[in-house]
Parts: C-alpha cells; sequence; structure tokens
C-alpha cells in the first residue's frame, strides 16, 4: 500500500492530475487512478506464493475435519463471549480513531497544499502536491516501522497510546500552520508518520486478541466494520467546512484520536502473551 501511494504521488510530478489530456488523450487524474493497479499485478501473484497459512489455523482446520472442535466461529459466537465481546469493541475503537482520522482528515492533504497554496500558479501547486503526498507516504513507512519496534520490544499499548497522541497533535499542528511549499516538504511526512502508524498496530494487535477459530471474524470485524463506519468522515469534513474554515473543520475533527488514546486504557496487553485460546 506504502509502495503504491508513493507511485501514485510521483507519478503525479510527472503527470499534473488537473490536465485535460495526458497518455493516450486521457485527463491525468484517470491516468493516475489506472496506475493504482501497477501495484497489485505486481504482489498479488508473489503473494499466492510466498504467503503460507499460518500453522495454529492449519492445525484447527484439521481438527474440525476429523471432528475434534468445533467450526470456526461467527459474529454471534463473538459477540456471546463476555471476553471476546470486550475485545471486539476495543479493537472496534482503536479502528475507528485511525480510519477516520487517516480517511477523514489526513487524506485531505492535497486540499490543505491548494488552501495554503492558492495564490501560485496551478502548476506549482501540482508539484507541490505530488511531492508533498510522496514525502507523507515515506513519512508513513517510518511511523509504520517505528511503530512495530516499540510494540515489539516495550508494550503494545503504549505504542498505540503514543501512536494516537502524536497523530493528535501532528494533524492538528499542520493542518493549522502549513502555509507553504516549504512547509509542506517536512510537516506531511510528520504527519504521515504519526497517522500510518496505528495501521501497523493493527496488523499485530487485532489477531492476539481472539482466539484461533474467532480470530478471522473478530479481526474482520476491528477492522473491516471500521471500514463502514468510517465511510462517512470525508463527508463530514466537508459539511464542517461549510459551517467553518477547513483547517478548523480539520483541527476538530483531530479530536478522533483522543477517543483511540482513551480506548487504549481498555485494551489488554498482549506482548508476550500466549495466543488466548478457548
Amino acid at each position: 500500500a506504502a509502495f503504491g501511494n508513493i507511485l501514485g504521488s510521483m507519478l503525479s510530478l510527472a503527470i499534473p492530475p488537473s490536465a485535460q489530456s495526458t497518455l493516450f488523450g486521457f485527463p491525468g487524474w484517470r491516468v493516475l487512478f489506472f496506475a493504482g493497479i501497477i501495484p497489485a499485478a505486481i504482489l498479488a501473484p508473489l503473494m499466492g506464493i510466498l504467503l503460507k497459512e499460518p500453522e495454529p489455523w492449519r492445525k484447527m482446520k484439521e481438527e474440525i475435519a476429523a471432528g475434534k472442535t468445533k467450526a470456526a466461529g461467527s459474529p454471534i459466537e463473538l459477540f456471546k463471549h463476555p471476553v471476546w465481546r470486550k475485545r471486539a469493541l476495543v479493537g472496534l475503537f482503536l479502528g475507528l480513531a485511525g480510519m477516520v482520522g487517516l480517511w477523514g482528515i489526513g487524506f485531505f492533504s492535497p486540499e490543505l497544499i491548494s488552501t495554503a497554496l492558492a495564490d501560485e500558479p496551478a502548476e506549482t501547486v501540482n508539484r507541490v502536491r505530488g511531492m508533498g503526498t510522496a514525502l507523507q507516504d515515506i513519512g508513513a513507512f517510518a511511523g509504520m516501522t517505528a511503530f512495530t519496534a516499540i510494540a515489539a520490544r516495550l508494550s503494545r499499548r503504549l505504542a498505540f497510546f503514543m501512536a494516537f497522541i502524536l497523530s493528535f497533535f501532528c494533524t492538528v499542528f499542520v493542518f493549522h500552520s502549513l502555509d507553504s511549499a516549504t512547509d509542506a516538504y517536512w510537516m506531511l511526512p510528520l504527519m504521515g508518520f504519526a497517522q500510518f502508524s496505528l495501521f501497523a498496530g493493527y496488523s499485530i494487535y487485532f489477531p492476539e486478541l481472539f482466539p484461533t477459530r474467532l480470530r478471522g471474524v473478530g479481526v474482520g470485524f476491528c477492522y473491516n466494520t471500521v471500514r463502514y463506519l468510517a465511510a462517512p468522515a470525508p463527508i463530514l469534513l466537508g459539511y464542517l467546512s461549510t459551517r467553518m474554515e477547513f483547517r478548523t473543520a480539520a483541527c476538530l475533527m483531530a479530536g478522533i484520536y483522543l477517543i483511540g488514546a482513551v480506548a487504549v486504557f481498555r485494551a489488554p496487553e498482549t506482548r508476550n502473551q500466549p495466543l488466548p485460546e478457548e
């Protein structure tokens, strides 16, 4: 995903999204959207060859086939059990805070650049948007790496708490203070570092919350249900921007990160703990 984002940002430097006619006469934004399939086309065959099923999952499938254990669980089973229900809800709030923050605020950094450079020529704005978002994605890679290191060496909960607090302050700072191209080149990587770091945490933490039989449905609930709940976030930012300044609306919405920070206090620590089993 990070590779795809960086590729798209770099291509936008050569193919301005606002250009009316580029390759084969298509508008620039259409060409850039089509280029988004390149990483998937490269990685999908490799993942089919390199990725292997986890040993606990393979063992469980064998036990199900032999009639030694129950089939994989359902959402109803997940919520009937008080421990797994609590963990699913904690995961939901952790995921919702990060997803709303990214989809509803962080991905509007190009609009922030356009606002800050409103008096500049379109060519300059397109160049800064392309370079700025590419740097934002490079910051994202560094942030996910840093989260992984802290979660592995210190604590999952500490890594999440630090990431939520950093995301809140970085987002408010960037949307309040970015006023020039130079600002975009060093502020957006900071925001990308903070906001994207949480997504490394979801990949690490959510599978550790549930037993093998409920792991798929539990992780799916925590991560994919959040996608539906966070989908209105860009609409909310647009609505708030009709009632107040765009920058102010984004800073206000950044408060969602504080909800995630509070949810961390209800989250179990899973570092150096065995995977849960029923």
